[in-house]
Formats: structure tokens, sequence, C-alpha cells
């Protein structure tokens, strides 16, 4: 028997209530639509669809204590939680059927938290409960392949890294596992720092990635930038993500529609950007000027 922890999150809280409460000792998460209506996007510093206006979470716990906990860190940011027994039957289906390990490229996995990379590949582990933040949006694999790409052209070079708007925090985990020196993760979500933090640890970068709110004056200039976010946040956030930008250093933006890029384009006129697109999103990088 597992006890289900089930509550109603407004759209843009999903995939950050999601991983607290796997990192409260969730077993396992389902999702499901509550109301109608389309997908949307978050216009805060996040880029991917944060699935339904209203979404149904489901938790799978090995014991009332672990759900009472959990229920306890989100009561403040959930609607109708309710907890009752249920056989562990099917459960594990309900978040695992559709999750297998990716590549991203030849050598860039992403990996669920519970299975094992092979020897010698390198892996990103993540939760499979949640798609948002995994490498499965075209804007996150886009991201993932210039890092991967950026660090093959020069290997040896030590990088600090930038994640504007982090998430999950796949990009800066993934920066520090291709080897990168330093990376800071800024978001304003709470909830998303907090399940950054706890990937970082799964992923052994913690000592080296910083989590922070908001830019200070004194951090960068940084090697490396990236921000996943959407074309009005990157517009606002122009003047910023240039003065973090060290001299020769390069930047890549996403979760820009092709109709954005000119204006994208210029709001940073300091960077000379090309587009790169997987399946309609544009990913525009380039070095400083």
């Amino acid at each position: 028997m597992s006890v289900r922890l089930s509550c109603i999150a407004r759209g843009c809280r999903v995939e950050a209530l999601g991983q607290i409460l796997e990192a409260a000792g969730a077993r396992a998460l389902a999702l499901e639509e509550v109301a109608g209506g389309p997908a949307f996007y978050d216009e805060g510093l996040a880029a991917e669809p944060r699935y339904w206006p209203r979404t149904r979470i489901a938790a799978f716990f090995a014991s009332e204590a672990q759900a009472r906990f959990a229920e306890e860190v989100v009561a403040g940011e959930v609607e109708a939680p309710c907890r009752e027994w249920v056989a562990d039957e099917g459960w594990e289906a309900l978040t695992s059927r559709d999750w297998q390990a990716f590549s991203i490229t030849d050598g860039l996995w992403i990996y669920p938290n519970d299975e094992e990379a092979p020897a010698g590949r390198l892996a990103l582990h993540l939760d499979p409960g949640l798609a948002f933040g995994t490498g499965t949006h075209p804007t996150t694999r886009l991201c993932l392949k210039w890092l991967y790409e950026t660090r093959q052209a020069d290997p040896q070079r030590d990088l600090d890294m930038l994640d504007f708007g982090c998430g999950s925090g796949i990009l800066a985990i993934a920066a520090l596992r291709l080897g990168a020196r330093r990376a800071a993760g800024i978001d304003i979500d709470p909830l998303a720092l907090m399940a950054a933090a706890d990937n970082a640890r799964r992923n052994g970068v913690s000592a080296r990635l910083h989590l922070a709110a908001a830019l200070a004056p004194a951090d960068g200039p940084y090697d490396l930038v990236v921000a996943n976010i959407l074309a009005g946040p990157l517009i606002a956030q122009a003047a910023a993500l240039e003065r973090a930008t060290a001299a020769g250093g390069r930047l890549a933006l996403s979760g820009i529609l092709p109709d954005q890029v000119p204006a994208v384009v210029q709001a940073f006129p300091g960077f000379t950007l090309a587009p790169r697109e997987d399946e309609g999103w544009v990913l525009l990088q380039g070095a400083r000027s």
C-alpha cells in the first residue's frame, strides 16, 4: 500500500511543486487536467509550458508520515489537498511508462533519478514525473546541445556559466557536468530554486552551483550565459544579460518563436547572434562583439 497525496496547483507552479514533493519523499507523481483550456506559458523567468491552467498532482508516498510532511511543505501553494491509502498496483506505470533515458547528443544523456547510466556515459539525472525541465522540451534541448558543442570546441578552458531563469537547474547542472568551473542559477521562483538545489545534489555538483533569486551587482561576468525564457522577458532583461556576459563571452537565448527573432536580436546590439530551430522554437546564439 502507498499513501496518495492529491492536490491542485496553478499551471505556473506545477513543475516546482512536483519536484518539491519528490524531494519530500514521493516515489512517483501523476498529473491530470482539472479544467478545460490549453496549456499556457508563464511570463516569468521560465519559458516552457506549465501544463494546464489548473493541474491535479498525485504524489505517492511509502508512509502516512511522509505524505503528511509533504502536505505541510506545499500547503500554502496548493488547493484541496487530500491523503488516502491506495494499492501499489499500477502507480509506477502512471509516471514511468513514457520516461526512458534519452540522448541530447551522442555524448550527453538524460536519465531518470532511479536509473544508473552505463559506465563512461555522461548523464544528467532528473525527475521523470514531470516533463518540464528534463530536456524533453525543444527550448531546453536547444540549450543543452549548444552547451555541449560549446564545451567540445574548447574543452580545456575553465569557464564560469550563468543560467538565467534556471527552473529545475538542468542547464547549470549540464554545464558543470561538462566541465565548467562554476555556475550560477537565477530564478524568481523560490520553489524552483529548491528543486534546482535538490537536482544539483543528485548530480554531485552542489559545491560548484550558486543559486539566487536575482543577480547581485558583484556577480559575474560569465564566460557562458544561457537564458531559456520567453521573448518578452529576454528583451526586458537584455541589459542585465549583457552586463553579465564577459568580454568575448558567449550568449544563448532560447524560448523564442520565429516571428519574435528580429525584436530579440534588436534588443542585443552588442552580440552577433545566429538562429537555430527545433520544432518551431528558436535559440539565438553568438559571441559578445
